[in-house]
């Protein structure tokens, strides 16, 4: 009993720390999504975060040194997606996926040069990110609810505060104006360019948080293409919850869910290509179900 009971305990906190840099990237994407854009680079912002976060955090012996660098970086990679996007009417799928490659061969670049040819870099003088330490000597409490990430804190926050932000106030009527009807927001001398940028510099902040999580937290390393297609994951969260952002939680914990589970597999007797493609399986399975059930209401109407 007490063994199921640890068993348990540990595939919560690998779920909730596995989902915590899947929902940050989902309610990223879940305000361009709104904005009429759908940000296939995702998956490069959080890995130039992860990099940068890394890099200064062994440099500056500092965590939020690090999260900064990281936000920074992948705001400034999302602003170049967003002008070429938003303003060149470049096609959003073909700027994104070259981003994306852009992103993973730069970081390989970068590490070998500044870390002597090596693929992967981890040290201990790497500042981790802070968990919430408050030990209340309860088992439920202490494993079930504290003693996270501070940024898996601030992720729920953020869900909750985007879901009053783009439901109840007047910006979030321009986004959603901006991705249904952009004429309107033209016809209103509202520049729908402008909309979308701002979308997608604060995608770019919420994708340099997952980043920052997964590499100074997760992991606390570096490694190449190391988000292993996260921000794919996030996209099909915000497919599916529609870019609700307490839709994208949920659907958020449930890969995290699958994530736990996989790496939980990978120490049983069952092959661990198997156990690492059960994630991305499930995504696909759950995008199915979903597309499905959309033919079935539109068959309906």
């Amino acid at each position: 009993m007490k063994m199921d009971i640890e068993l348990i305990t540990t595939l919560f906190r690998t779920s909730i720390r596995m989902a915590t840099p899947i929902l940050l990237a989902s309610l990223g994407g879940a305000l361009t999504y709104h904005a009429g854009i759908i940000n296939v680079a995702m998956e490069g912002l959080m890995l130039i975060s992860a990099f940068f976060s890394v890099v200064f955090s062994y440099l500056t012996g500092s965590a939020f040194y690090g999260i900064i660098a990281g936000v920074v970086a992948s705001m400034l990679i999302s602003l170049l997606y967003s002008v070429f996007v938003s303003f060149l009417k470049a096609n959003n799928f073909a700027i994104g996926f070259a981003i994306n490659i852009l992103i993973s061969s730069l970081t390989l670049f970068l590490m070998r040069v500044m870390f002597q040819g090596k693929n992967a870099f981890n040290s201990p003088d790497i500042a981790p990110i802070m968990e919430l330490k408050i030990n209340t000597e309860n088992y439920f409490l202490d494993n079930y609810l504290l003693n996270f990430s501070i940024l898996t804190y601030l992720s729920i926050a953020i869900a909750f505060l985007l879901a009053y932000i783009i439901y109840k106030t007047s910006f979030g009527l321009r986004l959603r104006v901006c991705g249904e009807m952009p004429q309107a927001l033209t016809a209103a001398g509202i520049k729908v360019g402008v909309i979308q940028l701002w979308a997608s510099i604060l995608c770019g902040g919420l994708c340099g948080l997952a980043g920052a999580q997964l590499s100074l937290y997760n992991v606390r390393m570096f490694s190449r293409d190391m988000t292993g297609g996260r921000g794919f994951v996030a996209l099909a969260a915000i497919l599916i919850s529609g870019g609700k952002p307490k839709r994208v939680l949920f659907i958020s914990l449930l890969f995290g869910v699958f994530d736990a589970l996989s790496i939980k597999l990978q120490n049983e007797k069952i092959a661990p290509q198997f156990a690492l493609m059960l994630p991305y399986i499930m995504s696909v399975v759950v995008l199915l179900l979903f597309h499905l059930k959309m033919r079935k209401q539109f068959g309906k109407a």
